[in-house]
């Protein structure tokens, strides 16, 4: 015989598999144009964000006793594959201390903000780099955030005062050169914490409950969001500013400046990407999938950036995007999928030049391209691609 509160556990338990059955339902719709292959992917995308939210309100969701949690892989919402993303809850009415090391990473950014992407606009309520830090001559420091004043004896710099809110820390380590930069390690800790008890039966419901809605939601928001590149017609084709989303109200960062779109790309066909770097401090540009999530970047060149692109010599970089090695240094792999979405990213740039996209057929690639465009072997690229897997596989300690 049970009681009420193993009724309510197994009612809650219940939802959340009927919720997941939803999301599954909306990803394998047949009226969605996409292969059968790419329908399973879709699915275990669905897997990953069930995981994901499982884990970070089970495991990483007391503001209390936060912790810098990391997961591999995070796939959701075109994930930057340079990046090493943590997370931690906080607490406003409390004060916290994040201490560390810098590290070497290109860009260390640290945003805390509220957490209600789904149902409400997040709003941001400070941006860090890590240039901003006060660090001694190895690259240690500590800062604090609290609703309270700063104390007197505060170190310039280093007491953030912030709205007693309930929010999210969202730390984005960007690696440019994969084989050598350092990542940061960062603590998190609240200075004012008891002991945390166990979980009760009431705390379960109601984690089960958040997970079930962000479960289900996730997959089909970033489904959605990226089809309706295709509604604007942004196919092959980047949007012109106005046309751009603003992304901090998703939790993107006012520090960078994007450009998406589809692409699609067939058989024996080459999609030329072309630009002129802006002054900035890092830009990374990247393949993802139907499902707004990045392509397998451990095993395929389907990202670049500016420590790994090779720049001709009128300043311009040409990058080829295709389901077969071109031969050319700036390729990225399809990955053998006919079409995604394609996003380019500047860090801290004093300009925002929209790349050139030009669909054209392998064979007149040469023509188009010139003589000046660096080429590279067969072999080269495999040891090329081993070493990058060992880099980003370290990156994530596995």
């Amino acid at each position: 015989m049970t009681n009420t509160a193993d009724d309510e556990l197994l009612v809650a338990w219940h939802k959340f598999c009927d919720d997941m059955k939803g999301a599954i339902d909306h990803v394998v719709d047949p009226k969605r144009e996409v292969s059968r292959d790419e329908r399973a992917e879709g699915v275990r995308h669905t897997i990953r964000l069930m995981a994901m939210q499982l884990e970070q309100v089970f495991e990483n969701d007391d503001p209390l006793h936060p912790e810098l949690g990391w997961r591999y892989p995070s796939k959701m919402g075109q994930d930057n594959p340079d990046a090493l993303y943590q997370t931690a809850p906080l607490d406003l009415t409390h004060t916290y201390r994040l201490s560390g090391n810098v590290g070497s990473v290109r860009s260390l950014g640290m945003a805390i903000m509220t957490w209600t992407f789904g149902t409400a606009p997040i709003r941001q309520l400070l941006e860090l780099d890590g240039a901003d830090l006060v660090t001694d001559s190895n690259g240690e420091f500590e800062v604090f955030f609290s609703s309270q004043p700063a104390p007197v004896d505060a170190v310039p710099g280093t007491w953030f005062e912030l709205e007693a809110l309930p929010t999210r820390m969202l730390v984005r380590q960007f690696f440019a050169d994969w084989e050598n930069e350092e990542p940061a390690d960062l603590h998190i800790e609240c200075l004012d914490a008891p002991v945390p008890p166990r979980l009760t039966s009431e705390q379960v419901v109601e984690k089960l409950g958040r997970a079930a809605g962000m479960s289900a939601f996730l997959p089909v928001y970033w489904t959605e969001f990226g089809e309706a590149h295709m509604t604007r017609g942004e196919v092959n084709r980047f949007a012109q500013p106005l046309e751009t989303v603003d992304t901090s109200g998703l939790g993107g960062t006012e520090r960078q400046a994007y450009h998406q779109c589809m692409w699609r790309v067939a058989d024996g066909e080459a999609l030329v990407l072309e630009f002129t770097p802006p002054a900035c401090h890092y830009w990374e540009i990247q393949l993802g999938d139907r499902w707004y999530q990045s392509l397998d970047f451990i095993n395929r060149p389907v990202t670049i950036n500016d420590a790994q692109a090779e720049v001709d010599p009128d300043g311009v970089v040409r990058i080829v995007i295709s389901p077969a090695d071109p031969g050319v240094a700036n390729w990225l792999d399809t990955a053998g999928i006919a079409d995604g979405y394609l996003t380019v990213r500047y860090n801290l740039p004093e300009s925002d030049p929209i790349p050139e996209l030009t669909l054209l057929s392998v064979a007149d690639l040469d023509a188009h391209l010139g003589p000046d465009t660096a080429r590279i072997t067969p072999e080269e690229r495999v040891a090329r691609q081993r070493s990058r897997r060992r880099a980003a596989l370290r990156r994530f300690r596995r």
